[in-house]
Protein backbone atom coordinates (compact mmCIF):
# COMPACT_ATOMS: atom_id res chain seq x y z
CA UNK A 1 0.00 0.00 0.00
CA UNK A 2 1.39 3.34 -1.01
CA UNK A 3 0.49 6.46 0.87
CA UNK A 4 0.87 10.10 0.05
CA UNK A 5 2.15 12.11 3.01
CA UNK A 6 1.02 15.71 3.34
CA UNK A 7 1.40 18.48 5.88
CA UNK A 8 -2.31 19.21 6.30
CA UNK A 9 -1.89 21.10 9.59
CA UNK A 10 -4.01 18.64 11.56
CA UNK A 11 -3.15 19.08 15.27
CA UNK A 12 -1.42 16.24 17.10
CA UNK A 13 -3.73 14.70 19.73
CA UNK A 14 -0.78 14.25 22.10
CA UNK A 15 1.15 17.55 21.92
CA UNK A 16 -1.04 19.85 19.82
CA UNK A 17 1.65 20.56 17.21
CA UNK A 18 0.38 21.33 13.71
CA UNK A 19 3.66 20.17 12.11
CA UNK A 20 2.12 16.73 11.59
CA UNK A 21 2.15 14.49 8.54
CA UNK A 22 -1.08 12.89 7.39
CA UNK A 23 -0.67 9.82 5.19
CA UNK A 24 -3.57 9.38 2.77
CA UNK A 25 -3.97 5.85 1.39
CA UNK A 26 -5.76 5.08 -1.87
CA UNK A 27 -7.63 2.38 0.06
CA UNK A 28 -9.47 5.19 1.85
CA UNK A 29 -7.86 5.48 5.27
CA UNK A 30 -5.44 7.93 6.86
CA UNK A 31 -2.69 7.82 9.46
CA UNK A 32 -1.29 10.74 11.43
CA UNK A 33 2.32 11.12 12.60
CA UNK A 34 3.91 13.90 14.62
CA UNK A 35 7.68 14.45 14.27
CA UNK A 36 7.62 16.78 17.30
CA UNK A 37 6.59 14.17 19.89
CA UNK A 38 6.74 10.87 18.00
CA UNK A 39 2.98 10.24 18.01
CA UNK A 40 1.80 7.69 15.45
CA UNK A 41 -1.88 6.88 15.07
CA UNK A 42 -1.00 3.29 14.14
CA UNK A 43 1.37 2.61 17.08
CA UNK A 44 -0.95 0.10 18.78
CA UNK A 45 -1.47 -1.87 15.58
CA UNK A 46 2.29 -2.06 14.98
CA UNK A 47 2.90 -3.14 18.56
CA UNK A 48 0.27 -5.87 18.22
CA UNK A 49 2.00 -7.11 15.06
CA UNK A 50 5.31 -7.12 16.93
CA UNK A 51 3.81 -9.17 19.76
CA UNK A 52 2.29 -11.58 17.24
CA UNK A 53 5.63 -11.97 15.44
CA UNK A 54 7.33 -12.79 18.74
CA UNK A 55 4.62 -15.27 19.70
CA UNK A 56 3.47 -13.20 22.67
CA UNK A 57 -0.19 -13.38 23.64
CA UNK A 58 -2.43 -10.47 22.83
CA UNK A 59 -3.41 -8.42 25.83
CA UNK A 60 -7.07 -7.85 26.56
CA UNK A 61 -8.06 -4.19 26.31
CA UNK A 62 -7.73 -2.28 29.55
CA UNK A 63 -9.29 0.98 30.59
CA UNK A 64 -6.06 2.85 29.85
CA UNK A 65 -4.88 0.93 26.79
CA UNK A 66 -8.08 1.36 24.83
CA UNK A 67 -8.12 5.13 25.23
CA UNK A 68 -4.52 6.07 24.45
CA UNK A 69 -2.06 5.61 21.62
CA UNK A 70 1.02 5.76 23.81
CA UNK A 71 3.03 2.52 23.94
CA UNK A 72 2.86 0.71 27.29
CA UNK A 73 5.75 -1.75 27.12
CA UNK A 74 9.36 -1.56 25.92
CA UNK A 75 8.39 -3.75 22.95
CA UNK A 76 5.62 -1.33 21.98
CA UNK A 77 7.95 1.66 22.36
CA UNK A 78 10.53 -0.08 20.17
CA UNK A 79 7.96 -1.06 17.53
CA UNK A 80 6.54 2.46 17.39
CA UNK A 81 10.00 3.96 16.82
CA UNK A 82 10.66 2.06 13.57
CA UNK A 83 10.23 4.12 10.40
CA UNK A 84 7.38 2.70 8.38
CA UNK A 85 7.35 4.60 5.10
CA UNK A 86 9.09 7.37 3.24
CA UNK A 87 7.66 10.87 3.08
CA UNK A 88 6.28 12.05 -0.24
CA UNK A 89 4.95 15.49 0.71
Amino acid sequence: MDAEGRHDGEPCPRCGSTATITYHYVEGFEELECPACGYASDAHELAALGRLALGLPERPPTGRGAATTEPDSPLEREASSYPRRSLRA
